[in-house]
């Protein structure tokens, strides 16, 4: 009985850190490549510390995950986009970008020193 309980609380935990994802992971844009997918978690933390996408316009998601209420922006951009999501929801916006690297962040006080920044690529 004891064996049994110990495995079935080994296999929720399993389960539970699979759905967690990870924040370290590398994300390239899907499709046309001129799109970057955001998931904002309320461990201040987002869904990748690298994204990629390509030059021109590129359409940015914003999706918070949880209920605490996160921004995205683009540094030196931040009077161009900024996301704001809380509760669940999402929000989107459009910025041309030519080839370099910049830096996304959460404008929140205390996010962006918490984690709440990545590095974008665009090629």
């Amino acid at each position: 009985m004891r064996l049994r309980s110990t495995l079935r609380m080994i296999t929720i935990a399993a389960v539970v850190l699979t759905a967690c994802g990870g924040g370290s992971s590398s994300t390239e844009a899907p499709g046309d490549g001129n799109t970057v997918q955001v998931q904002a978690f309320d461990r201040q933390d987002y869904n990748a510390d690298d994204f990629s996408a390509v030059a021109g316009e590129i359409t940015f998601r914003l999706s918070q995950i949880g209920v605490q209420e996160h921004t995205l922006t683009v540094e030196g951009l931040e009077d161009q986009m900024r996301l704001v999501a809380k509760n669940g929801g999402t929000d989107s916006g459009k910025l041309t970008l030519e080839p370099g690297r910049y830096v996304l962040y959460c404008d929140i006080a205390g996010h962006r020193v918490s984690g709440m920044e990545a590095r974008l690529t665009v090629g």
